[in-house]
């Protein structure tokens, strides 16, 4: 600048804002969706899969999820909600200039918003909804009441709905969601976070819910596997880190990066040494494709530092499947190499063929080539289930328990791909009696057996997915999970708020732990 004559600053535009004069829709698209399944959804998946004893939760429950755990998931879902707004504008000077708008793009980035502001919800409650994103007007924007806010994204969704029936000949030109751009695609999903929401609503307005789900599930929804709403990644790392984080953290030079949860792997049936809390008579089809075990050697010594601990439940469950219990915060031996580690679904590590060998050392993987599995046909079917038993809304409970399993048994099945599987895949059979040995447990239980043995079905069928499985336990307080083995506090029926926005922001007010989400009206402390 010192060698400059004039320096006219407030001349130049600014090349990291993007106005409507040179913004592309499809790449504003692109981020959103982006944006969406990296920055957001995934960060909320980490520590719902934690503390909900998929994966191993290290300690108290305020240790792992505390005022910094949902800053990025805050701050890129408002960056992420200027983007549709400036989607929008496009779509409205398009139609002043005469144009046809771009109604396919707006409804696509709709549903993406109903879906981001229904999880901050669930996650935290009351968030800016009325005056975000304004900051000349509302520097210090106010939260919305929670329900308001529910209700917003409802009318938002059928906004999204008549956009992308409305079509148009401009469609985008990428989705990373569904592959090739499919209006019928995003209404499915539309309908489905209906669905979705009206379930959380049926604790506090049953007759609400069960009317909406019984009108929605009549429409377009997820119902196939064709139409789950996934998140692919590939095998590439380099010039952009593109595999999946359960790769990433599995796989690499550093040893497998977390452990498993003894009591998710109890309820697989996969152990042998402990018995488990709710035995289905068999180790679970889709065992080998979820987890890849690392040694044929047991753990003992200093890699089982639990031995002789009576605070433990299983310590180790057994056939060489190294996990911890839930809130284990012993030492952590020099085990990264040895602990049982993701498979090849849905992060596309490997399938479990007996091999025994280090995960960085196998190619009997996908490289990566995973995905995240926001939300499935089997959600759906586990769903109205749910709503089935306990509402009474349209269908068999037990024919959609059926459903939602044998969708999720294909699903993992057909995820394997050219990767070899020596004869341990799972066969016809063993799906068949998988389903008939579940079916026979529910037909023998109660109504709170039953919803207990949905919920569990759904929690199984849901491994990579924390985010639908947390909703699930605060909703039902089921399936049946092993309790803290430490001082682990209170379990988080809702998150904080980021540190930042408390500090910045007078106006919102730091929550605590054991704050529940307004669509959560079950006691305090009935989970744990």
């Amino acid at each position: 600048f010192t060698a400059c004559d004039t320096v006219e600053l407030e001349l130049l535009d600014n090349p990291n804002v993007v106005g409507s004069e040179n913004a592309d829709p499809n790449f504003i698209l692109n981020d959103v969706q982006l944006t969406f399944a990296r920055n957001v959804w995934n960060g909320y998946n980490g520590p719902s899969m934690s503390s909900t004893r998929m994966t191993n939760l290290f300690g108290a429950y305020n240790g792992a999820i505390d005022e910094n755990t949902l800053i990025t998931e805050w701050q890129q879902s408002y960056q992420m909600f200027g983007n549709i707004d400036l989607i929008e504008g496009l779509h409205n000077v398009d139609l002043e200039n005469g144009g046809e708008g771009l109604t396919n793009h707006l409804g696509v980035a709709q549903v993406i918003e109903a879906f981001a502001y229904m999880l901050l919800v669930d996650y935290v409650n009351d968030v800016p909804y009325s005056e975000a994103n304004k900051p000349e007007e509302f520097p210090n924007p106010n939260t919305d009441p929670a329900k308001s806010v529910y209700d917003a994204q409802l009318e938002l969704l059928d906004a999204a709905i008549a956009n992308l029936q409305a079509g148009g000949l401009i469609e985008p030109t990428t989705d990373l969601y569904f592959g090739d751009f499919d209006a019928d695609n995003w209404i499915a999903l539309a309908n489905t976070l209906k669905l979705r929401a009206y379930n959380n609503l049926r604790l506090t307005d049953p007759a609400r819910a069960t009317a909406g789900i019984n009108s929605t599930a009549n429409g377009s929804i997820i119902d196939n596997t064709s139409e789950d709403f996934t998140f692919g990644y590939s095998d590439v790392q380099d010039p952009v880190e593109s595999r999946h984080p359960f790769f990433t953290t599995g796989y690499l030079a550093a040893g497998a990066g977390s452990y498993m949860s003894n009591n998710f792997l109890d309820l697989l049936n996969a152990g042998d040494d402990q018995p488990p809390f709710i035995e289905t008579g068999t180790i679970d089809p889709r065992t080998r494709y979820y987890l890849y075990r690392q040694t044929s050697n047991p753990p003992s010594g200093s890699d089982l530092p639990c031995a002789g601990d009576a605070r433990y439940d299983y310590c180790y469950v057994g056939n060489l499947y190294w996990g911890r219990d839930h809130t284990d915060d012993a030492g952590i031996p020099n085990d990264g190499f040895k602990r049982t580690t993701f498979g090849i679904y849905p992060g596309g590590g490997a399938f479990d063929r007996d091999e025994f060998a280090q995960a960085r050392a196998t190619e009997n993987n996908l490289g990566g080539a995973g995905v995240l599995p926001i939300y499935l046909a089997s959600h759906t079917k586990f769903l109205l289930a749910e709503t089935a038993l306990t509402l009474g809304t349209n269908g068999n409970p037990a024919n959609l328990l059926a459903e939602g399993i044998r969708l999720s048994l294909d699903k993992v099945d057909d995820f394997v791909g050219g990767v070899a599987t020596d004869g341990f895949e799972m066969t016809q059979a063993d799906k068949d009696n998988y389903v008939a040995g579940v079916l026979a447990e529910y037909n023998a239980a109660n109504n709170n057996g039953k919803l207990a043995i949905i919920a569990r079905e759904a929690f199984l069928a849901s491994w990579g997915n924390g985010v639908e499985v947390y909703n699930l336990y605060r909703r039902t307080g089921f399936p049946t999970l092993q309790s803290p083995i430490t001082a682990a506090g209170a379990f988080p029926r809702g998150y904080r708020y980021p540190v930042d926005e408390v500090e910045n922001n007078p106006n919102i007010q730091q929550r605590q732990l054991t704050d529940q989400v307004f669509w959560d009206n079950n006691p305090g402390g009935f989970i744990d």
